[in-house]
């Protein structure tokens, strides 16, 4: 493996208001939820029992273009 070049994994919605608070961006799992519904959201690439799972860097990517979109907005 490359050094540098970071392993995507694969997260469950709980981890993604983890990941939403180290970007500064407090969210709840309601918001979460909300986004799923979003036709940019990160679509689901796995389950682990009841449990969707989806990309860490398509998810990543989608909070850095909210991010985006309310630094724009403000």
């Amino acid at each position: 493996m490359h050094q540098g070049v970071e392993r995507d994994t694969l997260i469950n919605r709980s981890q993604m208001l983890a990941i939403a608070r180290d970007y500064n961006l407090v969210v709840s799992k309601s918001t979460i939820h909300r986004w799923s519904n979003e036709p940019d959201f990160p679509y689901p690439v796995g389950q682990n029992g009841q449990n969707l799972l989806y990309s860490r860097q398509a998810f990543i990517a989608y909070l850095m273009r909210r991010l985006e979109k309310i630094q724009l907005e403000h």
